[in-house]
């Protein structure tokens, strides 16, 4: 059984607490906050002892698993501490803030033989995972190019998560820029070198702080483009286009779905009547979403999970490898691009 702690209880250790309750040989075993009045709530609704910070809890409890839920710029000293005391970490996004502070932790986690992994989570929205999965099976031949937006309807000068995201870079783009970095980085593979990638900021909005938006590119050894936007006070979406070589696939979060267009209907499409074919395919389209959505809705209220729980497969597949070694949920070379893009967005801020 992994005895599993949580540090840091805010909104996102309500999904760690959910994960670990629907992850077989995982049990919660006790809780951390500096909060006091957050950590009696917490700890009382969820039947386990709590503790004032994260020394006392590794020092009462010696769990075998920590899970990080605390402000960015405390994951570098919290993810050694927890490794110093000989306890798994995983470690919410961002890891940690610079490419110096991953060497550091992974480099401790090596020497103690201990894991240190980061949640990537949004890689496991169904349509997002569907694509991932057809693409490596070849289902749409050899990638050419990525383009993935993210974006918030929300000001980022709104807490809306905690004021602590207002001490980022970018405020709430300081924490949530790095969602579109790792989907970008599963997708196209990573940048051929440091040189390969580019960021530009982006001022749309008078927030009063350093941005508001982000625009990132990188190419691969291989030649696939990648480009990554992130924007604030714009309606939400969460999209990922694909241009391969027997297919142009839209990956679309908000209605669950994933579009494959194998023809074109414009000036150039192989057939006549390109306007009526395409009418036929956007209602086919349509029809396929609204299917998809459906099955996807039964599914979820069969096995009780929700259509948007992400952390729970980071978890699962965490754990596992935390049992039985092998592979986790992130690779580490993905973290480490992640953080390297991060750190170089926080730079042109």
């Amino acid at each position: 059984m992994l005895r599993t702690a949580i540090v840091g209880l805010g909104a996102v250790a309500e999904h760690h607490r959910r994960g670990i309750e629907r992850t077989p040989g995982a049990r919660l075993v006790a809780v951390a906050d500096t909060e006091p009045a957050r950590l009696d709530r917490r700890a009382t609704a969820w039947g386990v002892p709590g503790y004032p910070d994260a020394e006392a809890l590794l020092s009462a409890v010696s769990p075998d698993w920590v899970h990080l839920c605390t402000p960015a710029r405390t994951h570098h000293e919290l993810a050694l501490a927890c490794l110093e005391a000989d306890t798994h970490v995983l470690v919410e996004k961002p890891f940690v803030m610079t490419t110096a502070e991953f060497e550091d932790v992974v480099g401790t986690a090596d020497e103690r033989d201990r894991r240190a992994a980061a949640v990537h989570n949004q890689v496991y929205y169904d349509p997002v995972w569907t694509a991932l999965r057809r693409l490596r099976a070849g289902e749409f031949g050899a990638l050419h190019g990525v383009s993935v937006r993210w974006a918030e309807a929300t000001d980022p000068a709104e807490p809306n998560r905690g004021d602590w995201v207002l001490d980022l870079p970018g405020g709430e783009f300081g924490e949530g820029i790095v969602h579109p970095i790792y989907v970008g980085l599963r997708f196209a593979g990573y940048p051929a070198d440091e040189g390969a990638v580019a960021v530009h900021r982006i001022d749309a909005t008078d927030t009063g702080l350093s941005y508001d938006g982000i625009a990132v590119s990188f190419h691969t050894a291989d030649g696939t483009t990648c480009t990554i936007q992130h924007h604030s006070n714009v309606p939400d979406q969460r999209r990922i286009d694909l241009v391969a070589e027997d297919a142009h696939v839209t990956v679309d979060v908000a209605t669950q779905s994933v579009t494959v267009q194998r023809h074109s209907f414009g000036p150039n499409a192989p057939f006549e009547r390109p306007l009526v074919r395409a009418g036929i395919a956007a209602v086919r389209r349509t029809a396929g979403t609204v299917a998809d959505a459906a099955r996807r809705r039964i599914r979820a209220t069969i096995t009780g999970d929700s259509m948007h729980d992400t952390h729970t497969p980071v978890v699962r597949r965490e754990a596992r490898a935390v049992r039985d070694g092998g592979d986790g949920p992130t690779p580490r070379a993905e973290v480490q691009w992640a953080t390297h893009v991060f750190e170089r967005v926080n730079d042109v801020s």
